[in-house]
């Protein structure tokens, strides 16, 4: 089979009736299936499913008449495709979000380019978004961010955070044992993360551009908690790097503390030069212990030039009268970012696997 399509779905029954027979068309060169997982729609999502299935003979309903979550949803339909022994593997919203011309694209990336992860970027030349808030545009573009700043091998990707994608099967049964069911809507953060791990340099990802539309019919099931899922995910795949790192600083201005106490009877300025070193040593040394990394020469000197520019941006501040504390804030944000920026994390390191 060369390839099988997952679609996650609750209630789901209108835009099914005009995304099946749109799929159907658009694969008709291929040989194709449908995998539809559905949690408990009331709207007759089944019925429809079923239908397009005994016309067909190319879908299948998995009911699992709860909500039991979009990441359990996605595994469970991967899991069916695997079975069927399908080549490639589509994951795709059931809401006509994603349109399904594209599908094509991506099969032929995996079975003729030989990519093992194809994803459909918004954020690629020829891709968008039509008919997005200003706040719903805001949070995408800081999702995508957050997820490029704390997880380096992500910062290639334009879309890290596309939940239209396929996968090279293979490459998929090689992982999908590893993927938590908590991941949801940004499922596509793990499998970059787990697929480099497990591949290293021999893993292969490409984008292909698409226009984010609107649904046609139905409520979107992005909620508040869904975003709060979505930062405790980046968070966990950067093993932690920002409360580790907050953590370093923390030690880091305690041991400066002690050391200066400690030489109080040198001259201020030279004991307050050996405290701060004291204290740089001890924070890019703990924040490297903490992240699992063997500490590295090249970091102590990359930390030294983010200490002193943070510094220099903070007199630059108080030469402007800016309030101390808001000076302090921004040099110290300038430092976080820069650090994270500059000192990279790799997955295989973690403990992802």
């Amino acid at each position: 089979m060369d390839t099988c399509i997952v679609l996650p779905t609750i209630n789901e029954a209108d835009n099914l009736r005009i995304l099946l027979p749109m799929l159907r068309d658009y694969l008709a060169g291929y040989d194709w299936f449908i995998v539809v997982v559905d949690d408990g729609s009331t709207d007759g999502t089944p019925d429809v499913v079923l239908g397009f299935a005994k016309a067909t003979g190319r879908a299948e309903l998995i009911e699992r008449g709860a909500r039991l979550g979009l990441g359990s949803a996605i595994k469970t339909g991967m899991r069916a495709c695997l079975e069927r022994g399908a080549k490639s593997i589509v994951v795709m919203d059931a809401d006509l979000q994603h349109p399904p011309d594209v599908v094509p694209n991506l099969v032929n990336a995996v079975l003729k380019g030989g990519v093992d992860l194809v994803i459909a970027s918004r954020y690629v030349r020829g891709g968008g978004v039509t008919g997005w808030s200003l706040r719903r545009y805001l949070v995408s573009k800081g999702a995508t961010y957050m997820a490029r700043l704390l997880m380096p091998w992500t910062r290639s990707i334009k879309d890290p955070i596309s939940g239209f994608f396929a996968a090279n099967a293979d490459r998929l049964r090689g992982i999908i044992d590893m993927l938590s069911d908590s991941s949801g809507y940004k499922l596509i953060l793990e499998l970059l993360t787990l697929m480099h791990a497990k591949y290293g340099g021999s893993f292969r990802v490409v984008e292909v551009p698409y226009v984010f539309r609107n649904r046609m019919y139905g409520i979107s099931k992005l909620s508040t908690r869904e975003l709060i899922n979505y930062v405790q995910l980046v968070l966990r795949l950067s093993n932690y790097s920002v409360p580790k790192y907050l953590v370093s600083l923390v030690i880091g201005s305690i041991i400066s503390y002690l050391f200066f106490n400690a030489l109080s009877g040198m001259n201020p300025i030279a004991s307050n030069l050996v405290s701060i070193e004291f204290s740089l040593i001890t924070v890019i040394t703990m924040y490297q212990v903490l992240m699992g990394m063997k500490p590295q020469l090249q970091y102590y000197v990359k930390y030294h030039l983010i200490k002193y520019v943070a510094v220099a941006i903070k007199l630059v501040l108080y030469m402007v009268s800016v309030p101390t504390v808001i000076a302090l804030m921004i040099s110290g944000m300038i430092q976080l970012l820069m650090t994270l920026r500059i000192i990279t994390i790799n997955p295989a390191i973690m403990h992802v696997l």
